[in-house]
């Protein structure tokens, strides 16, 4: 089952903001659960009460079940320590990512054999007589990923097999880590990518000082 993250950022937003997303988290957690979204964890950038950013990872189809949430999120409340005169518009984004957690880590272990063609093939360049006359190097194509490697390097067919996998297995995780590199990027651009316009949704604070739905745009979510 696909995974992601869903992440919510106060942007370079005031502690008025970073509060807002402590709560809206909440919200969007709840929301995932009742949806079908199997929560996996929930990581916390900073203080519990006003964090930078919140991010749940997920399984499911994320972008599906939270269709109308993705965006810019408005809280309208003065701010007690800024006085009547301070603004008291607060907007916080919710964002959905591809989660690569841990693909690099499962590619590395091992490569399943049954995605591989592995051929023989002669050995070419230095080594002697022996090498260049007998088909010793080995030609591995991993299909799902379209990663062909050919090794040549020790005297025998098995030991080339071999070391033909092990370079597979460090190509994927290689891949794995670059996309995992610009996952994170996106994810952390998005602080400087909430756009205060028009909110997908708007709250107050209601009693007992939960986030309550004010406005929002149509969302097609069953």
């Amino acid at each position: 089952m696909s995974r992601s993250w869903v992440q919510i950022s106060a942007g370079r937003g005031p502690i008025e903001v970073r509060r807002f997303v402590a709560k809206l988290a909440e919200r969007i957690e709840a929301l995932c659960e009742e949806r079908g979204l199997a929560v996996v964890d929930v990581t916390v950038h900073g203080d519990e009460g006003a964090p930078a950013s919140v991010e749940i990872l997920v399984e499911g189809d994320a972008r599906r079940c939270l269709e109308g949430e993705i965006g810019t999120h408005a809280l309208v409340e003065r701010s007690a320590e800024r006085g009547r005169a301070a603004r008291k518009r607060w907007f916080a984004g919710v964002a959905v990512h591809p989660a690569e957690t841990g693909a690099g880590a499962g590619a590395g272990a091992g490569v399943d054999q049954r995605e591989l063609e592995i051929s023989a093939c002669r050995a070419s360049g230095p080594g002697g007589q022996h090498v260049n006359k007998t088909l010793t190097a080995v030609r591995v194509h991993h299909r799902p990923s379209g990663i062909t490697v050919r090794v040549a390097d020790e005297r025998s067919q098995r030991a080339n097999v071999r070391r033909g996998l092990e370079r597979i297995a460090e190509r994927l995780a290689e891949r794995a880590a670059r996309r995992l590199a610009e996952g994170e990027a996106a994810r952390w651009g998005e602080h400087d990518r909430i756009v205060r316009g028009e909110p997908v949704r708007t709250y107050r604070i209601g009693r007992r000082s939960a986030l309550e739905v004010t406005g929002a745009r149509e969302s097609h979510f069953p």
